[in-house]
Protein backbone atom coordinates (compact mmCIF):
# COMPACT_ATOMS: atom_id res chain seq x y z
CA UNK A 1 0.00 0.00 0.00
CA UNK A 2 2.81 2.60 0.66
CA UNK A 3 4.48 1.50 -2.16
CA UNK A 4 1.04 2.49 -4.64
CA UNK A 5 0.86 5.85 -2.33
CA UNK A 6 4.47 6.95 -3.10
CA UNK A 7 3.84 5.25 -7.42
CA UNK A 8 0.42 8.33 -7.14
CA UNK A 9 2.24 10.70 -5.55
CA UNK A 10 4.86 10.98 -7.84
CA UNK A 11 2.51 10.86 -10.49
CA UNK A 12 0.62 13.86 -9.13
CA UNK A 13 3.96 16.00 -8.74
CA UNK A 14 5.23 14.87 -12.09
CA UNK A 15 2.42 15.69 -13.48
CA UNK A 16 1.90 18.86 -11.23
CA UNK A 17 5.44 19.83 -12.65
CA UNK A 18 4.44 19.40 -16.33
CA UNK A 19 1.49 21.69 -16.13
CA UNK A 20 3.58 24.44 -14.13
CA UNK A 21 6.45 23.84 -17.00
CA UNK A 22 3.65 24.31 -19.67
CA UNK A 23 2.23 27.75 -17.69
CA UNK A 24 6.08 29.04 -17.33
CA UNK A 25 6.37 28.86 -21.02
CA UNK A 26 3.35 30.08 -21.71
CA UNK A 27 4.14 33.64 -19.34
CA UNK A 28 7.25 33.27 -20.66
CA UNK A 29 6.35 33.60 -24.53
CA UNK A 30 6.73 36.87 -25.10
CA UNK A 31 5.00 36.77 -28.65
CA UNK A 32 1.94 35.07 -27.33
CA UNK A 33 0.88 37.42 -24.49
CA UNK A 34 1.92 40.42 -26.91
CA UNK A 35 -0.37 39.31 -30.02
CA UNK A 36 -3.20 37.37 -28.02
CA UNK A 37 -3.14 40.85 -25.93
CA UNK A 38 -3.57 43.09 -29.34
CA UNK A 39 -6.20 40.58 -31.00
CA UNK A 40 -8.16 40.22 -27.86
CA UNK A 41 -8.13 44.27 -27.77
CA UNK A 42 -9.33 44.98 -31.29
CA UNK A 43 -11.64 42.13 -31.73
CA UNK A 44 -13.57 42.81 -28.46
CA UNK A 45 -13.45 46.35 -29.50
CA UNK A 46 -14.68 45.90 -32.93
CA UNK A 47 -17.48 43.14 -31.28
CA UNK A 48 -18.35 45.38 -28.72
CA UNK A 49 -18.91 49.06 -30.91
CA UNK A 50 -22.42 49.68 -30.59
CA UNK A 51 -21.37 49.82 -26.58
CA UNK A 52 -18.24 51.89 -26.75
CA UNK A 53 -20.06 54.79 -28.98
CA UNK A 54 -23.75 55.76 -29.55
CA UNK A 55 -22.83 57.31 -33.14
CA UNK A 56 -24.07 55.40 -36.09
CA UNK A 57 -20.87 54.94 -38.36
CA UNK A 58 -22.35 55.93 -41.62
CA UNK A 59 -24.80 59.38 -40.08
CA UNK A 60 -23.24 62.19 -42.18
CA UNK A 61 -22.52 65.95 -40.54
CA UNK A 62 -22.03 67.93 -43.95
CA UNK A 63 -21.55 70.91 -41.64
CA UNK A 64 -18.88 68.81 -39.63
CA UNK A 65 -16.09 67.86 -42.07
CA UNK A 66 -12.32 67.04 -41.65
CA UNK A 67 -12.35 68.27 -37.54
CA UNK A 68 -9.19 67.51 -36.40
CA UNK A 69 -8.18 64.87 -34.15
CA UNK A 70 -9.11 66.16 -30.51
CA UNK A 71 -12.25 67.78 -31.22
CA UNK A 72 -14.95 67.15 -28.56
CA UNK A 73 -17.41 64.53 -29.21
CA UNK A 74 -15.17 63.62 -32.15
CA UNK A 75 -11.55 63.02 -30.51
CA UNK A 76 -10.54 61.16 -33.41
CA UNK A 77 -12.16 64.05 -35.56
CA UNK A 78 -14.01 63.45 -38.71
CA UNK A 79 -14.42 62.51 -42.27
CA UNK A 80 -14.76 64.49 -45.24
CA UNK A 81 -18.34 63.67 -45.18
CA UNK A 82 -18.56 64.76 -41.23
CA UNK A 83 -18.60 61.09 -40.11
CA UNK A 84 -16.90 59.92 -36.96
CA UNK A 85 -13.49 58.54 -37.56
CA UNK A 86 -13.37 56.57 -33.88
CA UNK A 87 -16.71 55.03 -34.51
CA UNK A 88 -15.71 54.02 -38.17
CA UNK A 89 -12.32 52.46 -36.63
CA UNK A 90 -14.27 50.74 -34.46
CA UNK A 91 -17.12 49.16 -37.12
CA UNK A 92 -14.38 49.10 -39.98
CA UNK A 93 -12.90 46.48 -37.46
CA UNK A 94 -15.53 44.09 -37.93
CA UNK A 95 -14.94 44.07 -42.06
CA UNK A 96 -11.65 44.17 -41.88
CA UNK A 97 -10.42 41.59 -38.97
CA UNK A 98 -13.51 39.33 -40.54
CA UNK A 99 -12.10 39.48 -44.15
CA UNK A 100 -8.68 38.74 -42.81
CA UNK A 101 -9.99 35.38 -40.77
CA UNK A 102 -12.26 34.63 -43.75
CA UNK A 103 -9.81 34.52 -46.14
CA UNK A 104 -7.06 33.31 -44.21
CA UNK A 105 -9.66 29.96 -42.92
CA UNK A 106 -10.04 29.48 -46.90
CA UNK A 107 -6.68 29.66 -48.31
CA UNK A 108 -5.26 27.42 -45.79
CA UNK A 109 -8.09 24.96 -45.77
CA UNK A 110 -7.20 24.51 -50.13
CA UNK A 111 -3.37 24.37 -49.48
CA UNK A 112 -3.70 22.15 -46.84
CA UNK A 113 -5.84 20.07 -49.42
CA UNK A 114 -3.43 20.50 -52.11
CA UNK A 115 -0.27 20.31 -50.51
CA UNK A 116 -0.69 17.14 -48.69
CA UNK A 117 -2.06 15.52 -51.49
CA UNK A 118 1.07 16.95 -53.79
CA UNK A 119 3.16 16.23 -51.34
CA UNK A 120 1.72 12.32 -50.25
CA UNK A 121 0.68 10.95 -52.97
CA UNK A 122 3.53 10.74 -55.46
CA UNK A 123 5.31 12.31 -59.07
CA UNK A 124 2.19 12.03 -61.03
CA UNK A 125 -0.27 14.26 -58.99
CA UNK A 126 2.52 16.31 -57.34
CA UNK A 127 3.45 16.88 -60.65
CA UNK A 128 -0.20 18.40 -62.01
CA UNK A 129 -0.85 19.85 -58.90
CA UNK A 130 2.60 21.68 -58.48
CA UNK A 131 2.86 22.76 -62.15
CA UNK A 132 -0.99 24.30 -61.85
CA UNK A 133 0.40 26.19 -58.42
CA UNK A 134 3.46 27.29 -60.40
CA UNK A 135 1.30 28.85 -63.01
CA UNK A 136 -0.95 30.66 -60.29
CA UNK A 137 2.23 32.22 -58.82
CA UNK A 138 3.51 33.35 -62.31
CA UNK A 139 1.15 36.46 -61.75
CA UNK A 140 1.82 39.24 -59.42
CA UNK A 141 -0.26 38.50 -56.04
CA UNK A 142 -1.77 41.63 -56.27
CA UNK A 143 -2.50 41.88 -59.77
CA UNK A 144 -3.88 38.04 -60.07
CA UNK A 145 -6.81 39.44 -57.09
CA UNK A 146 -7.33 42.27 -58.84
CA UNK A 147 -8.55 39.96 -62.31
CA UNK A 148 -10.11 37.41 -59.88
CA UNK A 149 -12.15 40.77 -58.13
CA UNK A 150 -12.60 42.06 -61.76
CA UNK A 151 -14.13 39.08 -63.05
CA UNK A 152 -17.02 38.76 -60.29
CA UNK A 153 -17.30 42.40 -59.26
CA UNK A 154 -15.69 44.70 -56.63
CA UNK A 155 -17.61 43.51 -53.11
CA UNK A 156 -16.26 42.94 -49.73
CA UNK A 157 -16.60 38.72 -49.83
CA UNK A 158 -15.53 39.09 -53.67
CA UNK A 159 -12.14 40.64 -52.28
CA UNK A 160 -11.31 38.25 -49.50
CA UNK A 161 -12.55 35.21 -52.14
CA UNK A 162 -9.82 36.75 -54.54
CA UNK A 163 -7.08 37.38 -52.01
CA UNK A 164 -7.70 33.93 -50.64
CA UNK A 165 -7.30 32.20 -53.71
CA UNK A 166 -4.22 33.99 -54.87
CA UNK A 167 -2.92 32.77 -51.46
CA UNK A 168 -3.41 29.10 -52.35
CA UNK A 169 0.09 28.48 -54.40
CA UNK A 170 1.95 30.07 -51.44
CA UNK A 171 0.35 27.81 -48.68
CA UNK A 172 0.76 24.86 -50.81
CA UNK A 173 3.75 24.60 -51.30
CA UNK A 174 4.93 25.24 -48.16
CA UNK A 175 2.76 22.28 -46.67
CA UNK A 176 3.62 20.05 -49.38
CA UNK A 177 7.77 20.89 -48.40
CA UNK A 178 6.93 19.88 -44.50
CA UNK A 179 4.38 16.84 -45.59
CA UNK A 180 8.21 15.61 -47.76
CA UNK A 181 9.41 15.68 -43.91
CA UNK A 182 7.39 14.63 -42.46
CA UNK A 183 6.51 11.02 -44.99
CA UNK A 184 10.48 9.89 -44.45
CA UNK A 185 10.19 9.57 -40.53
CA UNK A 186 10.14 6.44 -39.34
CA UNK A 187 7.04 5.22 -37.79
CA UNK A 188 5.29 6.45 -41.55
CA UNK A 189 7.54 4.32 -42.80
CA UNK A 190 6.46 1.60 -40.57
CA UNK A 191 2.80 1.78 -41.43
CA UNK A 192 3.60 1.66 -45.01
CA UNK A 193 5.36 -1.50 -44.18
CA UNK A 194 2.48 -2.45 -42.54
CA UNK A 195 -0.12 -2.30 -45.28
CA UNK A 196 -2.09 0.70 -44.22
CA UNK A 197 -3.78 2.79 -46.61
CA UNK A 198 -2.39 6.56 -47.79
CA UNK A 199 -5.38 7.80 -46.36
CA UNK A 200 -5.85 6.44 -42.90
CA UNK A 201 -2.16 7.20 -42.36
CA UNK A 202 -2.45 11.06 -44.08
CA UNK A 203 -5.62 11.25 -41.65
CA UNK A 204 -3.57 9.65 -38.24
CA UNK A 205 -0.35 10.34 -39.06
CA UNK A 206 0.67 13.01 -41.57
CA UNK A 207 -2.33 15.78 -40.67
CA UNK A 208 -1.84 15.80 -36.87
CA UNK A 209 2.25 16.16 -37.42
CA UNK A 210 1.65 18.89 -39.20
CA UNK A 211 -1.44 20.34 -37.45
CA UNK A 212 0.47 23.01 -35.12
CA UNK A 213 2.73 24.23 -38.16
CA UNK A 214 -0.87 25.17 -39.53
CA UNK A 215 -2.14 26.79 -37.11
CA UNK A 216 0.75 28.79 -36.00
CA UNK A 217 0.65 29.97 -40.16
CA UNK A 218 -2.74 30.41 -40.71
CA UNK A 219 -2.61 32.89 -37.29
CA UNK A 220 0.88 35.01 -39.00
CA UNK A 221 -1.70 34.74 -42.75
CA UNK A 222 -4.40 36.20 -41.19
CA UNK A 223 -1.99 39.51 -40.60
CA UNK A 224 -0.86 39.09 -44.46
CA UNK A 225 -4.86 38.84 -45.22
CA UNK A 226 -5.85 41.76 -43.74
CA UNK A 227 -3.16 43.83 -45.15
CA UNK A 228 -3.96 42.42 -48.70
CA UNK A 229 -7.90 42.85 -48.48
CA UNK A 230 -7.28 46.54 -47.15
CA UNK A 231 -4.98 47.00 -50.29
CA UNK A 232 -8.29 46.07 -52.36
CA UNK A 233 -10.59 48.32 -51.17
CA UNK A 234 -7.71 51.17 -51.26
CA UNK A 235 -7.82 50.03 -54.79
CA UNK A 236 -11.65 50.35 -55.20
CA UNK A 237 -11.82 46.75 -55.48
CA UNK A 238 -13.01 45.55 -52.27
CA UNK A 239 -15.74 47.23 -49.75
CA UNK A 240 -17.54 50.09 -51.18
CA UNK A 241 -19.27 52.92 -49.15
CA UNK A 242 -20.77 53.30 -47.12
CA UNK A 243 -19.44 50.56 -45.53
CA UNK A 244 -16.22 51.00 -42.67
CA UNK A 245 -13.87 49.41 -43.58
CA UNK A 246 -9.95 50.66 -42.69
CA UNK A 247 -8.67 50.26 -46.59
CA UNK A 248 -11.79 52.15 -47.92
CA UNK A 249 -11.20 54.81 -45.08
CA UNK A 250 -7.43 55.54 -46.21
CA UNK A 251 -8.73 55.76 -50.07
CA UNK A 252 -10.98 58.25 -48.69
CA UNK A 253 -8.44 60.23 -47.09
CA UNK A 254 -5.72 59.99 -49.50
CA UNK A 255 -7.38 63.55 -51.06
CA UNK A 256 -7.25 65.59 -47.74
CA UNK A 257 -3.75 64.13 -46.84
CA UNK A 258 -2.45 67.70 -47.37
CA UNK A 259 -5.05 69.36 -45.50
CA UNK A 260 -6.17 66.97 -43.24
CA UNK A 261 -3.41 64.19 -42.66
CA UNK A 262 -4.88 62.80 -39.60
CA UNK A 263 -7.86 61.23 -41.73
CA UNK A 264 -5.42 59.14 -42.55
CA UNK A 265 -4.19 58.26 -39.44
CA UNK A 266 -6.38 56.04 -37.55
CA UNK A 267 -7.08 53.50 -40.00
CA UNK A 268 -3.52 53.09 -41.50
CA UNK A 269 -2.22 52.77 -37.37
CA UNK A 270 -5.61 50.23 -37.56
CA UNK A 271 -4.14 48.21 -40.19
CA UNK A 272 -0.51 47.72 -38.61
CA UNK A 273 -1.43 46.89 -34.99
CA UNK A 274 -3.70 44.88 -36.68
CA UNK A 275 -1.29 43.11 -38.62
CA UNK A 276 1.64 42.78 -35.92
CA UNK A 277 -0.66 41.44 -33.38
CA UNK A 278 -1.69 38.39 -35.65
CA UNK A 279 1.95 38.21 -36.62
CA UNK A 280 3.00 37.75 -33.34
CA UNK A 281 0.09 35.59 -32.00
CA UNK A 282 1.19 32.86 -34.86
CA UNK A 283 5.06 33.34 -33.73
CA UNK A 284 4.01 32.70 -30.00
CA UNK A 285 1.65 29.98 -31.00
CA UNK A 286 4.29 28.13 -32.77
CA UNK A 287 6.87 28.68 -30.41
CA UNK A 288 4.03 26.77 -28.08
CA UNK A 289 3.07 24.15 -30.64
CA UNK A 290 6.54 23.16 -31.86
CA UNK A 291 7.01 19.86 -30.73
CA UNK A 292 10.93 20.86 -30.10
CA UNK A 293 9.09 23.68 -27.52
CA UNK A 294 10.30 22.76 -24.16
Amino acid sequence: MANMLEEISEVDIGSTNVKHKGSRRLRRNGYLVAGGSIVAILVLASLCAPLITPINPNITELSAPLLPIGTPHHWLGTDSLGRDQWTRILYGGRTTLLSGVLASLISTGIGVVFGILAGYSGWFVDTIIMRFMDILMSFPFILLAILIVAFWGPSTFHALLAIAVANVPFFARIIRSEVLKVKELEFITASVAIGASQWRIIVRHVFPMLLPYIISTLFMNIGFMISQTSALSFLGFGTQPPTAEWGAMLAEAQTYLSVRPGVAIAPGIAIVVAVVGFNLLGLGLKKVLSPSAS
